[in-house]
């Protein structure tokens, strides 16, 4: 299983803006360690990690970029998903935040459609916006080279 699908997901996180609204994302993720074992009913389970870098535009206008680590593993049979993983992101700013996601990878575990929650840190580190949440989805697909991927999607604050 190639285990950049795990993470192309990965790709999306901080945020600059103060109010809610809409925003579009470029990511690119790099394929750091991954790890098999057998799991429930055989099937192999496979954890990865990833170093993601994300763009943000807004529908204001504003542009964002970030950069933080991923973790991503099998999702459990009979789940309909292949993938679910977590993430955590510093905007250039210093804000950060985390994400939790999920996965689909098509056959060929060349591509995935993910979904996933953005939570923003409250506090000092949380940025402008702390307390806040985002709603996101995305298009993957793994580098011809196995060891990165990249994605494009969108999301809402609110």
């Amino acid at each position: 299983m190639k285990s950049l699908i795990l993470v192309t997901a990965a790709l999306l996180l901080s945020a600059t803006v103060a109010n809610a609204e809409t925003f579009t994302f470029t990511g690119k993720s790099t394929q750091g360690m991954s790890v098999g074992a057998p799991g429930p009913g055989g099937k192999l389970v496979v954890g990865a990690t990833a170093k993601i870098e994300t763009d943000l535009v807004w529908a204001s206008g504003a542009k964002s970029h970030s950069t933080g680590n991923c973790v991503a593993w099998s999702a459990p049979l009979g789940s309909g998903a292949s993938t679910n993983g977590v993430c955590y992101s510093t905007d250039a700013d210093g804000s950060k935040s985390g994400m939790f996601f999920t996965c689909i990878a098509d056959e060929k575990n060349e591509q995935s459609d993910c979904w996933g929650r953005v939570v923003y840190e409250t506090g000092p580190s949380g940025g402008k916006n702390q307390g806040k949440v985002s709603t996101v989805s995305w298009h993957g697909h793994t580098n011809a080279d196995g060891k990165g991927g990249t994605a494009v999607g969108a999301g809402n604050m609110s």
